[in-house]
């Protein structure tokens, strides 16, 4: 896993475990163990680090392999896309295209003709734990892989040494004994193994030195601060009272995506694809909110 800093960047090697057909599971191993097989799914909680782990796996080898998410495998005609075939594919996000279907099976039996389509290329696909169906999963992807096999992988926690490498690499100028003791108190241990939820505490504590009382104003503290991010590098006069106004809008477009089964949102028309909704559709809304929520994370 690759941990992006200002001047250089943190590598974290993340292990796995190996889920076997009748749920057992095999001790924590390096992905580099599984680097050869043909096929494998990772399964991970959201912000666990699945994307990531699938971009490194594409930059450790750019000429093999080719990073693409699952709704733009869905999307496009693999006539038209060269780069798919002759490479290791990873497919990320199968969660997403099953989120916004009536049938989950429907977006996973079209991954599966594309693969058969494309000649049954080795690939790996990252996949919400919560949304994976099993063995039935498991062994309709058989079909279409390149030796009949497919490997299932759990994305483990982050160990310790990795959340001390993490928490030094964001709180450079803190203490990091503090950091761990106001978490401790406030019984938010458990966030710390998800590198997305550590990033946010760490956010929260490198802002205010502190951390909220509750898990649920420790998210609120982080959502306001990447308003506030946002909002000062474009100068905004009234940061308290703009970054309300982003949140706002924020739940606005978030709400919409949902509801719509949309990709995303684009800030101008030219740029619209397939699934995507340009912020014009949104009409009389304040649409400098609008923009600035789509520019902040």
């Amino acid at each position: 896993m690759t941990v992006a800093d200002s001047n250089e960047e943190l590598i974290l090697e993340r292990t796995v475990s190996r889920v076997e057909a009748d749920a057992s599971v095999r001790p924590q191993e390096t992905l580099d163990a599984y680097r050869e097989m043909p096929a494998w799914v990772l399964l991970g909680d959201p912000g666990a680090g699945k994307t990531t782990v699938l971009k490194e796996e594409a930059r450790a080898d750019p000429g093999r392999t080719h990073f693409v998410s699952a709704r733009d495998f869905l999307t496009f005609d693999p006539a038209n896309r060269p780069e798919w075939r002759g490479r290791t594919l990873l497919i990320d996000g199968l969660d997403e295209v099953r989120a916004g279907s009536a049938n989950a099976r429907t977006p996973f039996d079209v991954v599966r003709a594309r693969l058969d389509e494309l000649g049954k290329p080795r690939f790996r696909i990252s996949c919400r734990e919560a949304d994976w169906l099993g063995n039935s999963d498991r062994e309709r992807l058989k079909t279409v892989s390149p030796d009949g096999e497919v490997v299932v992988l759990r994305l483990d926690p982050l160990t310790e040494g990795e959340v001390l490498s993490l928490v030094s690499d964001r709180l450079p100028d803190s203490d990091p004994a503090l950091f761990f003791e106001r978490v401790s108190d406030r019984g938010l241990e458990g966030l710390l193994g998800n590198p997305q939820n550590l990033d946010l505490l760490a956010r929260v504590f490198r802002e205010s030195g502190d951390l909220p009382g509750s898990r649920l104003e420790t998210f609120e503290q982080a959502s306001i601060l990447l308003a506030k991010e946002q909002n000062e590098e474009h100068e905004i006069v009234d940061p308290e009272v703009r970054a309300e106004s982003v949140l706002d809008a924020a739940g606005r477009l978030c709400a919409v995506q949902l509801l719509s089964d949309s990709a995303g949102h684009c800030l101008s028309e030219r740029d619209a694809t397939a699934g995507t909704i340009p912020i014009s559709a949104y009409g009389s809304e304040r649409h400098e909110d609008l923009r600035a929520a789509l520019r902040t994370r």
